[in-house]
């Protein structure tokens, strides 16, 4: 494992490009990582801070090269649920477990999305169906008519019935009819 190619690496990620990684890259560094501890344990001073250093210096990388990758992938995630351009190129790049990530990352926006927009699309249409119909008391006999809703009424003195809130109106306005207010 060469520093010197993760550092180009590392600086090739902040572009907008998912850059193209090993299968291992992630697995290969924490092993590492593993094997400078256990060199730290047997190492006399000298070499103490060689392997810090480099300890240091590695999971800098791991983490940093870890952040900008999945920063892309959330941004890509995103856009994905809303439609629209992400302007990350790269994706064939991304390694398995990432790709996995990625889809299940989709997936809970998705999910969470329709949860709170369908929630309140329901709450809207209940709030629309509520406004736009009245409940009315017939006074008189009305011929049969064609509400706004589409659908055919026949009237006779005395039905209670809720009806479009165009043709409510317009049989109040007209004396035909009264109104029901309804306490919640």
């Amino acid at each position: 494992m060469d520093i010197e190619e993760l550092l180009i690496l590392l600086e090739k990620s902040k572009g907008r490009k998912i850059q193209p990684i090993d299968e291992n890259l992630y697995d290969e560094i924490k092993e590492r990582i593993k094997e400078l501890e256990e060199e730290r344990k047997k190492a006399g001073d000298e070499e103490i801070a060689r392997i810090d250093d480099e300890l240091r210096t590695l999971r800098r990388i791991q983490r940093k090269l870890f952040e900008a990758r999945t920063s892309k992938i959330v941004r890509a995630a995103w856009s994905e649920v809303c439609g629209t351009a992400s302007g990350i190129e790269g994706f064939e790049n991304l390694i398995e477990k990432e790709k996995k990530f990625f889809r299940k990352l989709v997936e809970l926006i998705r999910e969470f999305r329709q949860e709170i927009l369908e929630t309140i699309n329901v709450k809207q249409e209940e709030k629309k169906k509520e406004d736009s119909y009245i409940l009315v008391r017939v006074k008189n006999n009305i011929p049969e008519f064609e509400g706004v809703d589409g659908k055919t009424y026949k009237l006779r003195k005395e039905d209670v019935v809720t009806l479009p809130a165009l043709n409510a109106k317009a049989l109040i306005k007209a004396g035909v009819a009264d109104i029901i207010e309804v306490k919640r």
